[in-house]
């Protein structure tokens, strides 16, 4: 019986192995962040390309953290001063919504409510929110050590992250090289598409909402404005949510008329064009496999891998398309070889 002899270079591999072993092991609570944050670092790695003609490759890596940073603070500081101007408005809408429909079908659908909450309906609406964020996290400085982690690993993606992808593919064999060329390509893609033509997607909607619901006559178009853009960024099923809420309000009031109005020319203007004809010919462009595929991924990685699931579903469901396409035109290349011979 002959003796199992391991290389030199095996042990090193075997040793460099357990190390990431244990490192996932031991950081499995932040993967969460950690698979953001290469997602982020795809996207915006087009962006850092640009910038490298012009800087060097730490001051662009750290002004594209920053610059998402303070994006994020910006629009999120917006939006959060826009629903606290307009929360008492929104309190009225939710007492008219529940006490006009309670004694209709839609009844079912609704929160409910005690007299004494719809009496006080904006700090009611507070308290929600506050349960709600909460619920989210058990211990708040923790989630914010998660935030900052998540930046800092951005920061040092964007840098180094060219760098360690030709460090762990300079290796392979042509064939090999070739595949993973391809796959990497569809991940960069799909990443893109799910990340950067959502954000436009949803610029695009508020854009759009600020005039329509202006002329509809109800104010607070900035308000509307700003729930449908938020509602975009939740793929086929945010903005139609914020859509039906407002109907349902319209339909409390009596306006018939409103309620159509925002049916059949609000969804299609503000929601039914960029869900059906926007996100999917801009996604075409940059991923080789169709649209549905991605729809797929996003409604089965949600549901079983939480919010990571935004990005892991649709990858991997790229990911095996783009795989079958590989092994179909190798199995093709190796019957017309045999039909030759």
């Amino acid at each position: 019986m002959g003796v199992v002899t391991i290389s030199e270079d095996q042990k090193l591999l075997l040793l460099i192995g357990t190390v990431f072993l244990i490192a996932t092991v031991a950081f499995w609570p932040l993967m969460t962040v950690f698979v953001w944050a290469i997602a982020l670092a795809s996207a915006l790695m087009p962006l850092h390309k640009r910038f490298l003609q012009r800087v060097k490759p730490s001051v662009s890596a750290t002004f594209i953290t920053l610059g998402v940073v303070l994006l994020i603070l910006v629009v999120s500081s917006l939006a959060a001063g826009v629903l606290y101007a307009d929360l008492e408005f929104i309190g009225s809408m939710v007492a008219a919504m529940v006490q006009g429909l309670q004694n209709t079908g839609f009844s079912a659908f609704l929160p409910t409510f005690t007299a004494a909450q719809l009496s006080d309906m904006p700090e009611t609406l507070v308290q929600m929110m506050l349960q709600t964020l909460l619920s989210t996290t058990e211990n708040p400085m923790l989630f914010l050590l998660q935030i900052i982690i998540l930046f800092l690993t951005l920061s040092m993606l964007v840098y180094y992250g060219e760098q360690i992808w030709r460090v762990l593919t300079r290796n392979l064999s042509p064939k090999l090289s070739s595949a993973v060329d391809k796959m990497a390509e569809i991940t960069e893609n799909t990443i893109y598409s799910l990340i950067i033509i959502q954000v436009s997607a949803a610029v695009i909607a508020f854009i759009l909402a600020v005039p329509f619901f202006y002329f509809l006559g109800y104010g607070h178009e900035f308000l509307f404005a700003t729930m449908v853009g938020f509602g975009m960024l939740i793929p086929l099923i945010g903005a139609q949510l914020v859509l039906v809420f407002f109907m349902l309000y319209l339909l409390a009031l009596g306006d018939l008329k409103g309620m159509f109005i925002v049916m059949f020319i609000g969804y299609p203007l503000l929601s039914g064009w960029i869900d059906f004809y926007y996100r999917p010919v801009m996604m075409r462009r940059r991923v080789a496999v169709h649209p549905v595929f991605m729809i797929i991924g996003i409604f089965a990685g949600v549901p079983f891998m939480g919010v990571v699931g935004f990005i892991i579903g649709p990858v991997l469901v790229s990911l095996a398309a783009i795989a079958f396409k590989i092994y179909a035109a190798r199995t093709r290349t190796a019957a017309v070889g045999e039909e030759s011979s």
